[in-house]
Order: C-alpha cells, then sequence, then structure tokens
C-alpha cells in the first residue's frame, strides 16, 4: 500500500459542509420546494411549552419516537417524540440516475420568545439518501434575512444562503439518534429558521421520493450547562489512482480547551480502514479507535475526554479503489472524502470561544 502524508488538513465549522458526502442512493417527496416543511408535536416541549404542548422536560436524554418499529409501512418512519417535536423537509423527487443535492429551508415552532433546550436527536431519510446536514440559521443574521421559509435549491453546502450557522445534526445512514451527556445540550429559539441538506442519488430505474425528519429530544434550562458544538479537518488533497490502495495521514490540534465526547470518520465506499489516535504533543499518539468501513463512522467515548490547547487528533484515510478512474475529494457519490468530524464543549464556561477549532 502506498503511504502519502495528507497534503492539506482544514478546519471548519462544522455542519458548513459536514457530511457532504457518505453511503449511497437516493429519495425524495413532493418537488415543489414551497411548503414550510411539517411539525409534529410530541409530549415535551420548551421552558416555555411549546412545540409540544406539555410539560416541560424529560430526563437527561429526553424522550424518543423510535424508528417507527417494525410495523411501520410509511415512507418515512419516525415517530414524534415523548418530549419534544418534529420538523419534516418537504423533499423532492429524484429522478433514476440522478445524483443531486438540495438544501430547503423549515421553521422551528414556536416564536422568538420560546427557547428549546435540547439534549438529544434522532432522525430518519428515506430510501436513496447518501447524506443528511441539518444547520440552524443564527436569527438576525444576514443569513436569515436572506433564506425564506419554504425556499429549496440545489447546493454542495448546507452554506447556501450563507455562513450564519450552528449545527444541529447530522447522518450518513438511514436512521440516526444522538443523546448528550448530562448538562450538554444544544439551544434554539421558536421560529428559528432550519436548513435540511440533503444529498440522494438514485441507483434505481424508478423515481425515489427524497424527504427527512428530526426529532428535537427537549428538556428544560437547567439541564443544559454546556452548549455543544462541531469541529472538523478535512484533507482535500487524497488522490488515488485506479486499482491501487492509498492511505493519508492527517492531523488536528485544538486551540482551546475543549472536552471531547464524540468522533465520526467521514469518506465514502472506497474507504477502509480509518484509524484514529489521541495526540498530547508529548508522548507517543494513542489509539482511540479504528473505524473498519463508511457504514460504521462513529465512536462515543464512555465520559468526554478533556484535550488542552495544542493537542489534538492524529487520523488515517485509507481506500480500495477497484474503479478504472482516478479518486479525488469532491461533493458526489462517486467521489471521496477524508474527513474527521467531532463534537465539543467548554470544559468551564456555556459556550466556546468564537472560533474554537480542530487546525
Amino acid at each position: 500500500m502506498a503511504k502519502r502524508s495528507g497534503s492539506r488538513s482544514f478546519t471548519v465549522l462544522f455542519l458548513s459542509t459536514v457530511l457532504i458526502g457518505g453511503a449511497g442512493a437516493c429519495g425524495g417527496d413532493d418537488d415543489d420546494g414551497g411548503d414550510t416543511g411539517n411539525v409534529d408535536g410530541g409530549g415535551g416541549g420548551s421552558d416555555a411549552g411549546v412545540g409540544g404542548g406539555g410539560d416541560n422536560g424529560g430526563g437527561d436524554n429526553g424522550g424518543g419516537g423510535g424508528g417507527g418499529g417494525a410495523e411501520c409501512n410509511e415512507l418515512l418512519c419516525l415517530d414524534p417524540p415523548a418530549e419534544g417535536f418534529q420538523i419534516q423537509s418537504v423533499g423532492g423527487e429524484i429522478n433514476p440516475g440522478e445524483d443531486i443535492e438540495y438544501c430547503e429551508v423549515v421553521q422551528l415552532p414556536g416564536g422568538p420568545d420560546d427557547t428549546y433546550y435540547v439534549n438529544g436527536f434522532e432522525s430518519a431519510m428515506t430510501k436513496g439518501s447518501h447524506h443528511l446536514i441539518v444547520a440552524a440559521i443564527i436569527p438576525g443574521s444576514p443569513t436569515d434575512a436572506a433564506a425564506q421559509v419554504g425556499d429549496r435549491v440545489e447546493c454542495i453546502t448546507a452554506s447556501a444562503w450563507g455562513d450564519d450557522l450552528t449545527d444541529v445534526t447530522g447522518q450518513q445512514l438511514p436512521e440516526h439518534s444522538e443523546h448528550f451527556p448530562a448538562g450538554v445540550g444544544k439551544v434554539y429559539q421558536g421560529g428559528q429558521k432550519v436548513v435540511f441538506d440533503y444529498h440522494y442519488f438514485n441507483a434505481t430505474d424508478d423515481k425515489l421520493q427524497a424527504k427527512a425528519a428530526v426529532n428535537f429530544l427537549t428538556t428544560t434550562s437547567d439541564n443544559i450547562e454546556h452548549e455543544a458544538v462541531g469541529f472538523a479537518s478535512f484533507n482535500f488533497g487524497i488522490s488515488i489512482p485506479p486499482h491501487e490502495s492509498a492511505s493519508f495521514d492527517n492531523s488536528c490540534r485544538m486551540n482551546q480547551d475543549v472536552m471531547v465526547l464524540k468522533l465520526t470518520r467521514h469518506t465514502h465506499q472506497w474507504g477502509v480502514d480509518f484509524p484514529v489516535s489521541f495526540n498530547d504533543g508529548q508522548n507517543d499518539p494513542e489509539l482511540i479507535y479504528t473505524s473498519p468501513n463508511y457504514e460504521d463512522p462513529d465512536f462515543v467515548f464512555e465520559e468526554p475526554i478533556l484535550v488542552e490547547a495544542g493537542q489534538g487528533f492524529d487520523f488515517t484515510c485509507a481506500y480500495n479503489n477497484d474503479t478504472d478512474r482516478r479518486l479525488h475529494f469532491g461533493t458526489e457519490a462517486t467521489d471521496e472524502m477524508c474527513i474527521l468530524f467531532g463534537s465539543m464543549y467548554s470544559p468551564t464556561d456555556r459556550t466556546l470561544p468564537p472560533g474554537t477549532a480542530c487546525e
């Protein structure tokens, strides 16, 4: 196997380009982007009691609707949560052979006086999904002014209307769930605009329906002491010759002290082993985990770990290119990627300083 060191590692705000590619095929629903998306309330809501119409709160991890169970025969199977609310994209129809990515603007329930304290997410996509990125637009920002509820455009990142975004959740597989540790979560505003970035590749002979749903699992304000955000490290310089194997070594170092609770590998289908190690800057790197394939991307620490400024992660993207063409970093399902994502929060304060990253 040829060994090449990564030519460039980049860090950007998680979900501005998170999970731009992933696992394989496609789906759709109503190809008119003029709806505002659907909202279903579960049992609980926010401190303001909006979004579910019931009691405030849940436990440390909120409630959950699961995936609809084995009896679900609907296009998209995701029950609304017991504590919180569900939002859905309108979606669109994907033609046979089409490899396409859309960004669609929907809206959280409630109004500006309503605050949602969220300690978990559940999400689902229809058949053929390549990835789902969900990002919240910062209220009052230029991006907020540019994006209108119901807009749907072709895109290559969630920042189709601007970069004033905060991450919500993202996935490569059709179903996904994540729960934050006690005291950690995210905060959103009623009526806040949200971008669904969904990529589909229809490898079938029939039209597919693209649609996604996300459950926001809510709790009370006193259960959120630290707000989690994402980080990412990219290698845009990968290049794998046809019918060859190659690997690319990469590293990133934190520019602030952070607590890290999750790491996620991202490659496409030609990615093989993806080892990740912790590097404290003094001792030999310590292997954390090895993701064996692109469909097994996540590693959640049993307890969040402190990563001090100057410390960080080493990771290797390895590939087996069994095609007749050279593979490069790109946004289509037929391209490849080399990215390490993570989720972090401040060890001392409610929020991290702007610009905190793994560089």
